[in-house]
């Protein structure tokens, strides 16, 4: 499963830098407004990866916490 998972962010990361190419073809992301937007949208997505990247949606939250030693 964990091969899978690895093709697939791979893929994504391919179709994400394809699509930047893709996309920086347009005239209006040419003019300092289209580079403002792309920006903002790549320290979106990297500010979201850093933030909610350790967050695994496949498993369930584990509601029931262990007693710490230390607390009585």
């Amino acid at each position: 499963m964990n091969t899978l998972y690895s093709i697939l962010y791979m893929l994504a990361v391919i179709g994400l830098l394809l699509a930047s190419v893709v996309l920086s073809e347009s005239l209006y992301l040419r003019s300092p407004s289209g580079v403002l937007l792309l920006f903002g949208v790549g320290l979106f997505m990297s500010l979201g990866f850093l933030l909610f990247g350790h967050i695994r949606f496949d498993e369930p939250p584990n509601d029931e916490r262990e007693e710490n030693p230390l607390r009585s």
